[in-house]
């Protein structure tokens, strides 16, 4: 028979070992140690959901009034349709293969002619139709000429509905027309060279009254 001293003997062996078979997790809690988070997950697989920590701030958006410079091409650059500034619409055609608008000799000339006629580069605008097809309906909305002094451009080349040999003073669409040899242009004033400037400058002192 069991006495009553190892009845209590026995009680009090049960209760040391239900001390002993404490929770890992209330160990953990009473022993006061921190684990890292993934130990902890592995003891409550079934039950614990770690939450992500807070993300790091974003960078607050800055706004400003200052517009965000974008590549820029440049535009293109429009060729000018003449050399001079037009100032008393007088168109001066030409074709010249050689220049841009007109080579030295020819201009060197041409300006020796404008100032005869109390004239500068300043006053005209020179067209060379090496490098245009302008018609005259085009030419006379950028240009509006009062005069259109043509050295080997025809009227046909700008479309005129009418024909003029060379030094014939024609009004049309309240302009004067002439046209004219390019070799008047020329430095050359040896015959025959030297008659058809004489023709030019008796047409051009008609024209511009002097």
């Amino acid at each position: 028979m069991i006495d009553d001293a190892s009845v209590i003997s026995l009680k009090f062996v049960c209760k040391e070992k239900k001390k002993i078979k404490l929770t890992t997790v209330n160990a953990i809690i009473k022993m006061k140690i921190q684990l890292p988070e993934v130990v902890i997950a592995g003891l409550y697989k079934d039950a614990l959901v770690i939450t992500q920590t807070d993300p790091e701030p974003k960078a607050s958006q800055q706004f400003t009034n200052k517009k965000i410079k974008q590549d820029e091409s440049p535009a293109p650059s429009i060729k000018k349709l003449f050399l001079g500034d037009n100032k008393k619409n007088v168109a001066i055609l030409i074709k010249d293969s050689s220049a841009v608008h007109i080579n030295d000799e020819w201009l060197t000339t041409l300006s020796k002619l404008l100032s005869a006629c109390k004239l500068t580069l300043e006053d005209v605008a020179i067209v060379n139709y090496s490098n245009q097809n302008e018609i005259f309906s085009s030419l006379k909305e950028i240009l509006q000429p009062k005069v259109a002094l043509m050295f080997d451009v025809t009227t046909q080349d700008i479309q005129l509905p009418f024909t003029i040999p060379h030094y014939q003073v024609q009004r049309y669409s309240d302009c004067t027309f002439m046209t004219a040899p390019i070799i008047t242009l020329t430095t050359n004033n040896k015959e025959p060279i030297r008659s058809e400037k004489k023709k030019l400058w008796e047409k051009l002192k008609l024209i511009f009254n002097v």
